[in-house]
């Protein structure tokens, strides 16, 4: 619902999940391609 989207609790929940998911991409990326 969209009264979701400005909850401050689920914001924050959600942004977090969507940062580990991104360091743990950068993470998997620099092991599967390493910089020269």
């Amino acid at each position: 619902p969209e009264e979701f989207d400005t909850f401050g609790a689920t914001v924050r929940t959600l942004r977090g999940f969507l940062q580990a998911d991104a360091d743990l991409d950068a993470l998997v990326r620099d092991v599967i391609m390493p910089q020269p």
